[in-house]
């Protein structure tokens, strides 16, 4: 949602630097929990919790 209205209001490619910007924090996420010795679907969901659980309280 963040990268479409920025690429609404900013112009394209500022909006793929926001995903880009999200899709690296969630794979950094994803190696944390990988380094932490979480596997599988449990870290994908840890993860994803990281990045995107914010919204949750917007």
């Amino acid at each position: 949602m963040a990268s479409v209205l920025v690429g609404l209001f900013a112009g394209p490619a500022a909006g793929a630097l926001v995903a880009g910007a999200f899709a690296l924090l969630f794979l950094a996420a994803l190696g944390g929990m990988f380094l932490r010795g979480l596997r599988g679907a449990e870290a994908g969901r840890r993860a994803y919790l990281f990045t995107f659980g914010w919204a949750n309280w917007l």
